[in-house]
């Protein structure tokens, strides 16, 4: 399971990490990106470096990841924000997706975390960027037009408060009423109020909970009459005329009628009726005009009709309402009366999507494995993008990943996983087997590590490079974990430093096809290349933009034959180069489109020389063949991994303790936690008597899949059994079951049970 969102304390709302100026082209309505690019943006004119690439997930068309904005046109058209795709998408009150504009960045047209939508009578839309403290108007079409508003706390400046951690929402309110702008300034703990350029300025509030004054507000709706303002840190509604002046209020902290749990969103239906997004509570609740309790609906869960952490609401001209359901991925659409009805977008937390994908392996045959941070899972993809499985449960001291990030892959069958968040390294088998952890809560290895924000493996040894990224280093482990080297920082205090053998948040680390590690040394804008034993044998890249210059390098990979992949994270492009560091090609470049990023984070190459990028704020990944791929050569599927030389582990229950005799048989559940066959055989008796046996049964298990067994009770059996028992009805069974694993490793395990016939 992904994060859970909650309501995050004032203090814990962070403010996202702004972008350098860049430009970037508005894209009205546009839709999912092709499979393959023509044209190869960023090369500028060098000559495309591979022959054919494939986007793997989708950047948005219909996927929500984390909504905390929606908001309705007159014509009924449907506009979801969400957390972490950084575009608008519109949809049609029946749900069909229509179409999205938008990216990651700080240009026009561009979004970090969106904190709120509303539309005006001419069909514009006003977007609250949380990140950048303004607010962004668009024509229908999605056309930029104008924006305005920075951070500050003067008239006409904004903070509304922003994170990229889903338990961290953004802040902000917007709603149009007639020809006022209405904006709720959440950290500032006021109402600012501008014409539809924004213009005309004026304010009202301040931090409180008297009438008139906030903690932070948050959602806003509006008429060319009210304002009504959901208070949440207030637990209140408050209601306003267009002039700011006080009109009434209602609601406290509580579940029951007139209360509230940090309300985020309010909407307005033609008849006055106020909906209230009951955040916490996980529920809508419906007022009337005068603020009198009518009802409420939902209630925390995943079910239709059901909610979990509902952050946003807005009215049709009908009274439907349409209600970000946060944490479960879609816009829930009910009646006036709170009937459901239907739910629009599909979740980015389900199988095969991705938010903000921040590590990479492939394995020995060409399967993908990819971090999906945000959601707190190993994500395991094949060689096109096809949904294989996942990984959402470790084991160690935490029971799941915690933000993971840097994967590598042993072709001996290990996968190392960079769990950033529970500072430690897990090591799982490639069937998803827990087997070890580095780090963590006890500090094992006596590593203590930091931000780790990458790992590799040497397949000639097994020896494990982890970038240590806060503490500028890189560790190197042997294959049962014991600490052979560090590199950098070493023993010292940590500090940063950019001579010979230093690091500066080091943040990605590879292994050459000779032994050689090569470093993503991020803060001094280069790669550093090792021998196997530390010494440094080249060093290249600053700061800049020009060929071989780098801004914020997060990633590297190496092919077969030696070449040097570097993701150029804020340059949002790859830059190729020799064992040595000469440069010899580039490509990618800001945007959407394919071969295009938004602040890439990892590179992997694959066994047949295919290069995978995580672009990490397109939410996807992206493959790209070199134009003479360079590759170790794949096995074949199904090979790897290797099976886990250990003894099964099994699990048996009795399946029914009652009509033994009835049924003539003894059911079990029997469960293998990897591929095993089983022999099960039981002995039943009566009380005093001898036991007797039962007819055995083996079958083959399929990993982690429970299966009834039935051990049947032959005639013979069964007669004797009634004959002494006579009227006695209990009688007991001693089951066995052996279990042999792939390697032939056994396990045993004997029951004993108390039965009735």
């Amino acid at each position: 399971m992904g994060p859970s969102p909650t309501r995050a304390p004032r203090r814990a709302l962070g403010r996202s990490v702004l972008l350098a100026a860049v430009c970037a082209a508005v894209l009205p309505w546009a839709g999912a990106a092709p499979a393959q690019a023509i044209g190869c943006p960023g090369s500028s004119g060098a000559g495309c470096p591979y022959g054919s690439m494939e986007v793997i997930g989708q950047r948005a068309e219909g996927v929500l990841r984390f909504p905390e904005a929606v908001a309705v046109d007159g014509a009924g058209n449907v506009y979801v924000a969400d957390q972490l795709s950084y575009v608008v998408q519109k949809f049609s009150a029946s749900g069909a997706y229509l179409g999205e504009w938008g990216s990651y960045g700080a240009g026009p047209g561009q979004f970090g975390p969106i904190g709120a939508l509303a539309t005006d009578v001419a069909g514009n839309v006003y977007v609250v960027d949380s990140s950048h403290d303004r607010v962004e108007k668009f024509a229908p079409s999605g056309a930029f037009l104008t924006a305005w508003g920075h951070r500050g706390s003067g008239l006409g400046e904004f903070h509304f408060g922003s994170s990229q951690n889903p338990t961290q929402p953004p802040g902000g309110g917007i709603a149009v009423g007639g020809n006022h702008v209405f904006v709720a300034d959440t950290l500032n703990h006021r109402i600012e109020r501008f014409n539809l350029e924004g213009g005309e300025a004026m304010q009202w509030g301040g931090q409180g909970n008297a009438p008139g004054q906030f903690a932070q507000p948050r959602g806003l709706a509006a008429n060319e009459g009210e304002l009504v303002v959901a208070d949440d840190d207030n637990h209140r509604i408050q209601k306003f005329t267009p002039e700011g002046a006080w009109e009434g209020e209602t609601g406290e902290p509580g579940r029951g009628p007139g209360q509230f749990s940090f309300p985020y969103g309010v909407a307005l239906d033609a008849a006055g009726d106020v909906f209230v997004a009951d955040n916490i509570n996980a529920r809508v609740v419906k007022l009337s005009p005068s603020f009198a309790f009518l009802g409420a609906w939902g209630g925390h869960g995943s079910k239709p009709g059901q909610l979990a952490f509902p952050r946003a609401i807005a009215s049709d001209p009908g009274g439907d309402t349409y209600v970000a359901d946060t944490a479960n991925g879609r816009v829930e659409v009910f009646d006036p009366e709170g009937n459901f009805a239907r739910a629009i977008g599909t979740s980015g937390r389900g199988p095969g999507q991705l938010v903000a994908p921040e590590g990479l392996a492939a394995d020995p045959t060409g399967s993908l494995f990819v971090s999906d941070t945000v959601d707190n899972r190993i994500e395991q993809l094949s060689a096109s993008g096809a949904y294989l499985g996942q990984w959402a449960a470790a084991g160690g001291h935490y029971p799941g990943f915690n933000a993971p990030a840097g994967v590598a892959i042993d072709p001996r069958g290990a996968v190392y996983v960079a769990d950033r968040g529970y500072a430690r390294v897990v090591r799982m088998w490639g069937d998803g087997t827990f087997l070890s952890e580095l780090g963590g809560p006890l500090d094992l290895g006596g590593v203590g590590l930091s931000g780790a924000g990458s790992v590799a493996v040497d397949p000639s040894n097994g020896d494990l490079y982890v970038a240590d990224t806060l503490h500028n280093r890189v560790l190197v482990f042997a294959p049962d974990g014991s600490l052979l080297a560090r590199w950098g920082a070493g023993e010292g205090n940590g500090a940063a430093g950019s001579g010979t053998g230093q690091f500066n948040v080091p943040a990605g680390v590879a292994v050459g096809p000779g032994g050689e590690v090569y470093v993503a040394d991020t803060g001094n804008n280069r790669v550093v290349a090792l021998s196997p034993g530390g010494a440094v044998h080249a060093m290249w890249g600053v700061k800049g933009m020009a060929n071989g210059h780098f801004r914020q390098p997060t990633g590297v990979a190496v092919d077969a034959s030696g070449r040097v992949f570097v993701v150029d994270r804020e340059n949002n492009r790859v830059q190729e180069f020799s064992a040595g560091g000469t440069f010899l090609a580039k490509w990618g470049m800001r945007g959407v489109g394919p071969g295009e990023f938004a602040q890439p984070t990892a590179i992997a190459v694959s066994c047949n020389g295919t290069v995978y990028v995580a672009d990490t704020h397109n939410n996807r990944v992206q493959s790209f063949v070199p134009l003479s791929p360079a590759g170790s050569g794949c096995a074949a599927a199904g090979t790897w991994p290797p099976p886990l030389d250990v003894a099964p582990v099994l699990s048996v229950k009795l399946a029914a303790a009652r009509g033994v005799l009835s049924r003539r048989a003894l059911a079990l559940t029997v469960g293998c936690q990897r591929a095993c066959r089983i022999l099960a055989s039981a002995l039943v008796g009566a009380p005093r008597h001898r036991l007797l046996p039962l007819v055995s049964a083996a079958r083959a298990l399929s990993p982690s899949h429970a299966a009834k067994v039935r051990l049947r009770i032959g005639p013979h059996t069964l007669r004797r059994l009634r004959r002494e028992l006579g009227v006695r009805r209990r009688l007991r069974a001693t089951v066995t079951v052996i279990a042999a694993g792939p390697t032939g490793r056994r396990t045993a395990l004997s029951r004993t049970y108390l039965l009735t016939r």
